[in-house]
């Protein structure tokens, strides 16, 4: 986790609406642009959150960027990455954001998908208590009960994998499922769970509904790691109209969140308008709660570009993800008992599609209006 990310995690309280996205998200026949082809992507949860949603669907879709490709996209809900994979591989999805080793996992099973774009760039996933407990490390979670989103999500082989680092397993703990924000949240403050494993901005939502939560250290491997990855089915990268529709779609979401991180009020206010009623402020723009909800836009946006540079000129391919780093991720899910067998690189991504993908000026979004 980036310093001055988990710094503002106590300053600025995560504001979401829990509405869900069947009710405010568009589906497949409420697609963006004025495209031809029809192309769905699958999210990787079921409530809209001030994230992706905005940087990577309503901002390209509202400044033109799908239809530049000739594409008319839509959204389907699922809940969790690896619902997302099993939207995409029943074909009702022609890509997917999932987490990295949730696609180890799936290629473990059996299911033909493969990451083939990077979404973030850091692992969101930390092990949190009541800022007053008694628990300072990890070994320390012995013989306690653990809350974690659902037993098939990122949380737990988080858990699974960072508990195998101080030499325990899920034997010497109680874990329990306990979702995001206020029930995680009524969880740790009733006393139901001595601590939560959740990404960063459930811990953000978890402080909004008046917990205060301090993060234990975490091992290192998970500074190698990264999350959400574009992810899709082996036969639509064989295709040759697949690909291109791939790589028009994934070229105008990087157009959107590179814009999103130049122009962030300019994002959040698009996304208001995408979706209305979804996110907390929309209706004051200069009031303090659309400014809560626009610092978690950008706390979100933080994880998918990289540290400490403004100019996206100077970022290079930062989410053509490196091998070693896909190494780790491996590594991960082995650890965190997601896979079963070894699990090569190359079952999990295919990066051939990138060069096109960064194949436009990175001034004239920056530059838009």
């Amino acid at each position: 986790m980036r310093t001055k990310t988990i710094a503002r995690l106590t300053a600025v309280g995560f504001v979401v609406a829990a509405t869900a996205l069947s009710a405010c998200a568009p589906q497949e026949s409420t697609g963006g642009g004025s495209g031809k082809r029809k192309f769905t992507v699958a999210l990787a949860r079921a409530t809209l959150t001030p994230g992706q949603e905005i940087y990577e669907y309503a901002v390209p879709k509202q400044l033109g960027y799908f239809a530049e490709e000739d594409l008319n996209v839509g959204v389907v809900k699922a809940d969790g990455s690896t619902a997302a994979l099993q939207v995409l591989a029943s074909r009702s999805a022609d890509a997917a954001f999932a987490s990295a080793p949730n696609i180890a996992s799936a290629v473990d099973k059996g299911t033909p998908v493969k990451g083939y774009a990077g979404a973030t760039v850091v692992w969101p996933y930390y092990i949190g208590v009541s800022s007053d407990s008694k628990i300072k490390r990890v070994e320390d979670l012995k013989g306690k009960t653990i809350g974690v989103i659902s037993l098939a999500s990122a949380s737990y082989s988080d858990l699974v994998a960072t508990l195998k680092s101080a030499g325990l397993t899920t034997k010497d703990v109680e874990i329990v499922p306990v979702g995001t924000g206020a029930p995680a949240a009524t969880a740790l403050k009733s006393g139901k769970v001595d601590a939560v494993d959740t990404y960063v901005d459930g811990f953000a939502l978890m402080e909004d509904n008046g917990v205060k939560v301090r993060m234990l250290k975490r091992p290192k491997l998970m500074d190698e790691l990264f999350s959400v990855t574009f992810a899709t089915r082996d036969d639509e990268l064989k295709d040759k109209k697949s690909r291109t529709a791939l790589t028009g779609f994934t070229r105008a979401a990087y157009k959107g969140l590179i814009y999103s991180a130049t122009h962030p009020e300019e994002a959040l206010k698009m996304g208001c308008k995408e979706f209305p009623g979804a996110f907390e402020g929309c209706d004051d723009p200069s009031g303090k709660k659309f400014k809560d909800t626009l610092e978690v836009l950008k706390l979100d946006i933080a994880g998918a570009i990289p540290e400490g540079e403004k100019d996206p000129t100077k970022w290079g391919d930062w989410l053509d993800i490196p091998n070693d780093r896909w190494e780790s991720v491996v590594t991960f899910a082995e650890d965190g008992e997601m896979t079963k067998k070894k699990i090569k690189v190359s079952d999990v991504w295919d990066n051939s599609l990138m060069k096109d993908i960064y194949n436009f000026d990175r001034k004239k979004v920056i530059e838009k209006r």
